[in-house]
């Protein structure tokens, strides 16, 4: 591999490493990062970090703070409330169109998926339960035959991992995920639209007040920099 690729590639693996602790709350939302910092971190030199920090910027992950340096975007309850709407907005209606045309086998395949080995409370455990929940979402996502409007739902569900995760949802509800899970696969796979979406809507306000609600009462706002507005 020449220099440039060589570069390219230690950029992309701190793009992913950043923005996975960042996800998931390694790097505390409002938290100032520097250059150093990260280098040290991390162990790779600044040119990777660089890199890293300007995609995260354009991505919303990372602000920019002149003289200051960088401070990884925080959550306030107006954008997890954002988050929602816009998943309200998109979900339903993809999963409309995804209605008898869904493969109901890799469905089946992914929910069980969704339920193996899951530890409450274990980081890890809760990121192959959120990547298995998000693979089961987007496979009846790109059945509604819309590749640009499953792509905006693909991204408003890796934003809503920061909040699920501070809201302590993920560690309370799988079995609840999963028993909504085989409601919908049987209203898509029945070609039944107006179930499929109540389903879905019904899942997505439940989710989105015990956010809220877990965030409010559950996590210290102060320590967690989150704003309610």
């Amino acid at each position: 591999m020449d220099e440039i690729g060589r570069k390219k590639g230690l950029g992309e693996q701190a793009f992913e490493r950043l923005k996975h602790d960042i996800v998931w709350c390694h790097l505390s939302p409002g938290a100032e990062v520097s250059e150093a910092h990260l280098c040290q971190r991390y162990g790779l030199g600044k040119a990777p970090i660089r890199h890293a920090l300007s995609r995260l910027v354009e991505n919303g992950y990372v602000m920019a703070i002149p003289r200051r340096g960088h401070v990884i975007t925080p959550i306030t309850l107006q954008s997890v409330k954002d988050i929602f709407d816009m998943r309200l907005l998109l979900e339903p209606a993809a999963v409309e169109r995804a209605c008898g045309r869904v493969d109901e086998a890799r469905l089946r395949q992914l929910d069980a998926e969704c339920e193996q080995n899951y530890e409450p409370g274990n980081v890890e455990s809760e990121a192959r339960f959120m990547a298995a929940n998000r693979r089961f979402h987007m496979e009846i996502a790109r059945a509604s035959g819309n590749a640009r409007l499953a792509a905006s739902l693909e991204q408003i569900m890796e934003e809503m991992i920061r909040p699920l995760h501070l809201g302590f949802v993920i560690r309370e509800r799988p079995s609840e995920f999963n028993s909504e899970h085989s409601a919908l696969i049987d209203a898509v796979v029945g070609g039944a639209p107006d179930e499929a979406r109540r389903i879905t809507a019904e899942h997505i306000e439940s989710v989105r007040a015990l956010v809220i609600d877990g965030i409010l009462t559950r996590t210290s706002i102060l320590s967690a920099n989150i704003a309610p507005a």
